[in-house]
């Protein structure tokens, strides 16, 4: 799984918040199989906001500081990886040890 994130205006911390807020505000309007794919998007972004240091990966990263036309994504892959990709090059990645639905 991997979303796509708006760093036109914002960082990387702030795109994230928005994102998970407006996934939090949305999800009780959406049908129930809609509702599925939101739990895994809320659940990886929640994950993000919880365990990411974003004044590191800013401060090393300058695309995620926001500002700048370059695509920016967060997802999860094998293994429960969390990563941040730039125009689908990862730039970062970690283990997590939560599941993701």
């Amino acid at each position: 799984m991997e979303i796509t994130l708006d760093l036109h205006r914002h960082c990387i911390k702030t795109a994230v918040k928005q994102k998970y807020n407006r996934l939090i505000a949305d999800y009780f309007k959406s049908s129930v199989e809609n509702q599925e794919i939101m739990e895994s998007e809320i659940a990886l972004l929640k994950t993000a906001l919880e365990n990411l240091d974003f004044g590191r990966l800013r401060s090393e990263f300058p695309a995620l500081r926001g500002g700048g036309p370059e695509k920016i994504s967060i997802g999860v892959g094998k293994d429960s990886t969390l990563f941040i990709s730039v125009n689908g090059k990862i730039i970062y990645a970690t283990h997590s040890n939560h599941q993701f639905l």
